[in-house]
Formats: C-alpha cells, sequence, structure tokens
C-alpha cells in the first residue's frame, strides 16, 4: 500500500469484498484500494504459514485487520485463528 496510507474503512465485512466484490474507497481521493487489501492479506497468510503461525491477534476497527476485516477473513479460510484486539 502507498504511504502515507489514507483513513479507510469498511462498511461490510472482509467476507463481502472476497465473495461479492465490496469495494475499500479511500475517502480522501475516491481511490479502489480493494486490491491493496486483498494483496496485502494473501501476504500476511503465507507469512503465517510459513511460521507455522495458528493464531493471529489483529486490531479491532481496522478496515483490514480487524478479525471481521480483509486480512482477519482470509487468515481464517487459511485455518489461523483470529483474535480482535483493542
Amino acid at each position: 500500500m502507498p504511504t502515507p496510507r489514507t483513513g479507510e474503512k469498511l462498511y461490510g465485512t472482509g467476507a463481502q469484498v472476497l465473495d461479492e466484490n465490496l469495494k475499500i474507497i479511500a475517502p480522501e481521493n475516491g481511490r479502489d484500494v480493494t486490491q491493496f487489501h486483498i494483496n496485502g492479506a494473501k501476504y500476511v497468510l503465507e507469512i503465517a504459514k510459513i511460521t507455522d503461525a495458528s493464531r493471529a491477534y489483529l486490531k479491532a476497527g481496522s478496515p483490514s485487520c480487524d478479525k471481521q476485516g480483509v486480512t482477519g477473513e482470509v487468515l481464517k479460510r487459511g485455518g489461523i485463528e483470529v483474535i480482535s484486539v483493542p
């Protein structure tokens, strides 16, 4: 993802992004950043598998990293237990 990051919000769930083509839009510029989130989530799953991780603690409220976000959903589908932290 480009830096600095924009303040995206996910109006739905990671499952909807992956299954129903829900888009994540950067409010500052209207840019569709969905694929950045999906690619990043897949990369996190790769790292989790390489390191033999069985659990992930993700930041609540993040469009990507919340348990219900894109990364959380990709990890769950990959067999990783996901726990949200405040």
